[in-house]
């Protein structure tokens, strides 16, 4: 669910199939835009059990319906695939809905909160949620068989200390 940063080019070198996508407000999911193919996360275009293992960095917090977008990545996971995954994350608190869409209309709960982007510039996408410890849960409640977070480890490979999601299908 990405197509840059150094997860990107560390997968794209590894692994023999890679698939990858951003999500563009003005282009069809399953079409492509300058040769970056656009899914949108809650409808993905692609088929059942398609995937081994689907990863992101810091886009479940920006999509107005999380629920939708982990079911449907479920949904394109082989059984015992993965999602592995990064959100801004308070372990110390649960999740806090900032916002929702209703008939594509934003609700704002909270005072907007908006996060940078590669794509749209700095300040431009709405933060929709700022989830807890109890993401786990919300991964179990759309079928996913377990979930944990991930401790940062600032000794490792990226070495900028987040917390990691991983969901296993």
């Amino acid at each position: 669910l990405s197509s840059r940063g150094p997860l990107f080019r560390f997968l794209q070198s590894r692994c023999e199939e890679f698939t990858f996508s951003e999500y563009f407000d003005d282009v069809s999911p399953g079409s492509s835009k300058e040769g970056v193919p656009c899914q949108d996360v809650q409808r993905l275009t692609f088929s059942d059990h398609s995937f081994e293992v689907c990863t992101s960095t810091d886009v479940f917090e920006h999509v107005p319906d999380d629920n939708k977008a982990f079911s449907e990545v479920c949904r394109v996971l082989k059984p015992g695939g993965h999602l592995v995954f990064t959100v801004p994350l308070d372990i110390d608190s649960s999740t806090v809905d900032r916002a929702r869409s209703i008939d594509g209309r934003i609700e704002h709960l909270l005072p907007p909160e908006f996060h940078n982007d590669h794509l749209q510039g700095p300040g431009k996408v709405l933060c929709f949620r700022n989830y807890g410890t109890d993401i786990v849960d919300r991964l179990a409640k759309v079928g996913f068989t377990n979930a944990w977070i991930v401790p940062p480890n600032p000794s490792g490979y990226w070495g900028y200390g987040r917390h990691i999601v991983v969901a296993r299908r």
